[in-house]
């Protein structure tokens, strides 16, 4: 309909409720990408002055971002329909809340490195000592938000809440099963490109502090 009356008048507008979602779908999903992006640039840079590292706060941004994706494909494979706001507010809410578990056991994970603990001793001890401070933020991030999901009679609030929900539980896994493999692959890379890690030297698969 939109074509044929532009055929007519270029500066024609179709009005209703239909046009309206429409434009306002189309005009949010602009703004919704640059926020996102906004905000996994900020998250990067806190981590990268925090930890001084340029390797650290790419593998800790992907992980979550990983766990965001998950918990976003579910919806896909379940059939329920999401809000079209629900993207970008998983995507902030759950990298800005959730990314602290990585933060958490990567800060010990560093402090044990740079004490001279060979990479797979420095990661089960980042991981024993993080795991329950991790696993408990979660269940509280979980129970806070999935009795309002489950209760609630307005679909939006209820949707969000539940991918909240679903969101801090799948981000405590991929955080407690999936970081420490990262860690342990890219240990190298990380030690080269972390300020406080650059004396590590490997030697024979050892590694000595200068």
């Amino acid at each position: 309909m939109n074509g044929i009356i532009k055929k007519y008048d270029p500066e024609a507008m179709l009005i209703g409720e239909a046009p309206c979602t429409k434009d306002l779908i189309t005009i949010t999903d602009k703004d919704f990408k640059v926020v996102n992006a906004v905000s996994i640039g900020a998250v990067f840079l806190i981590i990268l002055f925090v930890f001084k590292s340029i390797s650290l706060p790419v593998i800790l941004v992907a992980v979550i971002e990983f766990a965001i994706f998950i918990n976003l494909g579910i919806p896909c494979y379940t059939g329920t329909r999401l809000p079209f706001i629900a993207s970008i507010v998983i995507g902030t809410i759950q990298l800005g809340a959730t990314v602290d578990y990585a933060i958490l056991m990567t800060t010990r994970y560093k402090k044990e490195r740079c004490s001279g603990k060979e990479k797979r001793d420095a990661i089960q001890i980042a991981l024993s000592t993080s795991m329950t401070s991790v696993i408990v933020s979660a269940c509280g991030f979980f129970a806070a938000t999935f009795g309002v999901g489950l209760y609630s009679d307005i679909d939006m609030i209820s949707s969000l809440c539940t991918l909240m929900a679903r969101g801090a539980i799948i981000s405590m896994l991929v955080v407690i099963f999936i970081l420490p493999s990262m860690l342990m692959v890219f240990d190298k890379v990380i030690c080269s490109t972390t300020k406080e890690m650059r004396g590590i030297k490997f030697i024979g698969g050892h590694h000595h502090e200068e």
